[in-house]
């Protein structure tokens, strides 16, 4: 007596219900493994940066001579209205450089952030939107600048630079 060839293909591989299981089980075994193995390598690899890295500029440092210079952004987006009888919104980010290995003056810029940014606000508010127009935004730097070097007992501010700077009318 002889099996038909259907019968004995399913009896050998399954019902097509079966095969498409197995298949699908198979194509989830591996994504898990590619993420596993994944996610180990990027851990490994971030990891290593991290421990390796302040030596590497530390050294990198040294060798030049440069102390680590930053930009210190902590005043934010100011937003202030203008002197004019319509008001116009001014819109500035304000950032400038500073060594961030010189710790003291950090702590004092980061404990003069409200003053900083209430001197910008009215700053702005006591001027019109014309005369800041005609003023130009150097000689607004240059006040800026003047106003929070004021401030400062430990260090002093070079240069303000605006990242964002809009007056909307």
């Amino acid at each position: 007596m002889s099996i038909p060839f259907i019968a004995v293909y399913n009896r050998i591989m399954g019902t097509p219900l079966e095969r498409l299981y197995r298949v699908l089980l198979g194509l989830l075994l591996t994504l898990i493994a590619i993420l596993a193995i994944g996610s180990v390598y990027g851990l490994m690899k971030f990891s290593a940066r991290k421990q390796f890295a302040p030596a590497a500029q530390t050294s990198q440092g040294d060798a030049t001579g440069t102390s680590e210079a930053g930009y210190f952004s902590g005043l934010g987006r100011i937003r202030a209205q203008t002197a004019d009888s319509k008001p116009a919104a001014v819109v500035v980010s304000i950032v400038f450089p500073y060594n961030k290995e010189d710790r003291a003056f950090t702590e004092e810029l980061s404990a003069h952030i409200p003053q900083f940014r209430q001197i910008a606000v009215n700053y702005f508010s006591s001027q019109t939107a014309a005369g800041l127009k005609k003023s130009g935004e150097e000689a607004i730097k240059a006040e800026l600048l003047s106003r929070f070097n004021k401030m400062l007992r430990l260090g002093s501010i070079t240069t303000l630079y605006f990242n964002d700077y809009l007056i909307v009318e």
